[in-house]
């Protein structure tokens, strides 16, 4: 039970990470910094949602479980990703960056309702 506690709390951290580091980059998107063109700004997302998918899949693992809630995470951190995409590549107005940076967050918000509820429901329920 240990090892699951382990994954738990480093999952959480990832997941802090994860969202703070993406605010401070839409940030950084909506201000036009040249901070987004350096490696470690690029590289970072990576490495922490690398971490956040691993101690998620062994979170899965140690708990030999695989409730319907964490379909719905999955299926939302498909469309998280598809936003910030969105966001940082292909959106070209400031708008339209906001619109997607909101979403985006608002996405994030609903994904971690969900695993604090443990339901696909999320708030909702």
């Amino acid at each position: 039970m240990n090892s699951y506690i382990a994954l738990k709390h480093l999952h959480m951290t990832a997941v802090v990470l994860s969202g703070l580091f993406f605010l401070i980059r839409g940030g950084w998107l909506l201000q036009n910094s040249p901070q987004l063109q350096a490696k470690w700004v690029k590289i970072s997302p990576h490495i922490i949602d690398t971490i956040l998918l691993l101690s998620a899949i062994g979170l899965l693992v140690v708990g030999h479980q695989f409730p319907a809630w964490v379909h719905v995470k999955i299926t939302l951190l498909i469309v998280y990703i598809g936003l910030g995409v969105m966001a940082f590549r292909k959106a070209k107005t400031t708008n339209q960056k906001v619109g997607f940076l909101v979403s985006a967050m608002m996405v994030y918000m609903f994904i971690i309702s969900v695993a604090i509820a443990k339901s696909p429901l999320g708030f909702f329920s």
